[in-house]
């Protein structure tokens, strides 16, 4: 709504005055001025074009740039050039192109860009970031500074994220400074205001300056918060008090995102965030200082990158590419015990007959506890030293951890399911309830993450395995598992159905209480404790050999149709990547039936001490060839 500066009083709500693309008329000498203290300090500027550079993928673009191939920057809202300039004076080699809608901003960057002799690789163009006139695949890095994110309608924020995309090159960059939603929703005031300095116009205009000199400027501004807290609008009344008058009366409003909004907005455009490299800005500190920094004073710097093209879609379930299947190991079914494991051929002590992959798998006690910790990424899991680790960096729960930046950036959808989940519950478990507990939630929450993923994946293409027409995979695997609910004790039903209630009822991805208590039910008939040493080694005769501590929880969706028996022909344990080795303990005919031992026999020797292990864990009565003899005797 257009007034003239002055006429119009008190309002009830700043919302109805914002117009409509109100940034085309907004940035222009005025803007200079009020926001000046962050815009125009090259202290501030240098700082900011800094922290760029610390990004290790920009970085090294610089560094491995050369002239025959120069690095291509596409600066959006560029305003009057500032960092483009500071950039352009650091790397010769590289091109830098701006684009922006005011042109009052645009002639002072070409302006400066002569002053600083930088014509030779930087351009600036009138454009629109909605529609970005440059061609697909054309640029390195695009940067989005000085709070320029979130002007327009979610739609216009959508639309400048997936032009963003379509104008990054394959392994391309995207650098967005913008508003930190959740600090903003929090801390915003309602008021403030501050002398403006109007030495700090850098111009050749004498008009310009001379205008800039007579005046005395105060800036007033007020904030209202949107009801569903997703919008702050501002009011900025510009006084001259030496005419005196009101110099301009300005109404607009920006879209604030926390992170987790940020990073499914990229994501529905393409884009990859990189958690890593998220930076927290804090106002500016400039020598003149700003006494109301607004919606500049906490922002957030955010990176994202175009994947690169590649050939084939990736697997619906990725960490079986590293799945082993013996070629004589097959399914079978017993009437009795369900499905079971045998061999078409025979086999010689020794032979690995499974290396299986988990659907799901979590570290199981305390991170305090250990010097290492497991690789979150399902396609890794390899053991890290704590001191070397990738972190999460909403520092959702210590016992998160990655190898390196590339384990990182492959699990961030997993990852992203879970996160906030651990932030609000993880430590509370662990206090509350015991390790235990917290492990068998949390892979509840990682097996409907699976489930989550090949959902959103549809209908991709995946890797012909030559096992997959023989065994299953994927979300099919666990609804294919039995949980014997009528079996467990009601008290232990209701034990965690109140669990469920308290700790899982809030994440938007699960299911209802009822579905979710049937998978915790197949979960702990069906779930493989990780411990450093093997289960089930044979002969059992003079000092079994110890396993060691538990250190994770995992799924293995072929390896649990194994039935137990205390007398097995095969032992298992994890391997380097917690794969679940399978391995025969001595020759195993043709058609017999491969049987492991579900408890550490080392711990549990005695026929009753056996016989109750496996009746409390597992809701049934071992009859194997050794129980019923001790049995019988």
């Amino acid at each position: 709504m257009a007034t003239i500066p002055g006429q119009l009083g008190r309002v009830s709500s700043l919302f109805p005055y914002v117009e409509k693309d109100w940034w085309k008329d907004a940035f222009n000498e005025t803007y200079i001025w009020t926001d000046g203290d962050c815009v125009e300090d090259p202290v501030i500027t240098a700082k900011e074009c800094d922290e760029l550079l610390h990004i290790p993928r920009i970085k090294q673009l610089f560094q491995d740039a050369r002239d025959s191939s120069p690095v291509q920057v596409l600066d959006l809202c560029c305003g009057q050039g500032r960092h483009s300039i500071n950039l352009a004076k650091r790397f010769p080699s590289a091109h830098f192109h701006g684009i922006d809608q005011s042109t009052y901003l645009l002639e002072l960057a070409r302006e400066r860009a002569r002053t600083e002799q930088v014509t030779g690789n930087t351009r600036f163009g009138a454009g629109d970031a909605r529609q970005i006139p440059v061609a697909g695949n054309s640029f390195d890095v695009i940067i989005l500074l000085g709070n320029s994110f979130g002007h327009g309608s979610e739609q216009d924020n959508l639309q400048v994220t997936r032009e963003a995309h379509r104008a990054l090159k394959p392994g391309g960059v995207l650098v967005i400074d913008h508003v930190d939603g959740e600090w903003m929703r929090s801390n915003s005031t309602q008021s403030g205001w501050e002398w403006l300095n109007t030495d700090l116009v850098t111009t050749a205009n004498e008009h310009l300056r001379r205008k800039a000199n007579s005046m005395k400027l105060l800036a007033c501004r007020e904030r209202e918060l949107s009801p569903d807290k997703k919008h702050l609008a501002s009011r900025e009344i510009v006084i001259d008090v030496a005419a005196p008058a009101v110099y301009q009366d300005l109404f607009y409003s920006v879209r604030i995102y926390d992170l987790d909004e940020m990073e499914e907005l990229l994501h529905r455009a393409g884009l990859c965030i990189q958690h890593q490299d998220i930076k927290q800005l804090s106002g500016p500190k400039s020598e003149i200082g700003a006494a109301d920094a607004g919606m500049m004073e906490y922002r957030q710097l955010v990176v994202a990158y175009k994947p690169g093209a590649t050939s084939a879609p990736p697997p619906l379930v990725p960490q079986d590419v590293s799945l082993y299947l013996h070629p004589h190991l097959v399914q079978d079914y017993d009437p009795i015990k369900g499905r079971s494991l045998r061999l078409s051929n025979p086999v010689p002590v020794g032979t690995v007959l499974m290396a299986d992959a988990p659907y799901a798998i979590v570290p199981a006690n305390n991170p305090t506890t250990r010097d290492t910790i497991m690789c979150s990424n399902i396609t890794c899991r390899r053991q890290v030293p704590q001191a070397i680790a990738v972190r999460c960096p909403n520092t959702c729960i210590d016992d998160v951890a990655w190898c390196d930046d590339q384990c990182y950036t492959a699990s961030q959808e997993a990852h992203h399911f879970e996160c906030a989940w651990l932030k609000q519950h993880g430590a509370t478990i662990r206090e509350n309830e015991d390790e235990d507990t917290l492990a068998m939630l949390w892979i509840i929450i990682r097996m409907y993450a699976g489930r989550h993923r090949e959902t959103w994946a549809g209908t991709r293409s995946r890797p012909d395995y030559p096992w997959q027409d023989k065994f299953p995979y994927g979300w099919k695997a666990m609804e294919d598992l039995r949980g014997n609910m009528d079996l467990w004790p009601q008290a232990q039903l209701d034990r965690w159905r109140k669990q469920i209630e308290i700790y899982l009822s809030d994440h938007p991805g699960l299911p209802g209480v009822a579905e979710v208590l049937t998978l915790i039910c197949k979960e702990e008939a069906n779930t493989f404790g990780l411990y450093p040493g093997a289960t089930g080694l044979v002969p059992l005769t003079g000092e079994p050999q110890k396993r060691g501590i538990q250190y994770g929880l995992a799924c293995f969706p072929r390896a649990t149709m194994a039935n137990h028996s205390c007398s097995p022909n095969v032992y298992h344990g994890p391997d380097d990547r917690s794969r679940m080795l399978f391995t025969a303990s001595r020759d195993i005919a043709a058609g017999e039936e491969c049987c492991i031992a579900y408890f550490d026999l080392s711990k549990y020797v005695n026929f009753e001490a056996r016989q109750k292990r496996v009746h409390d864990l597992f809701t049934f009565a071992c009859t194997c060839e050794r129980c019923l003899k001790e049995g019988n005797a």
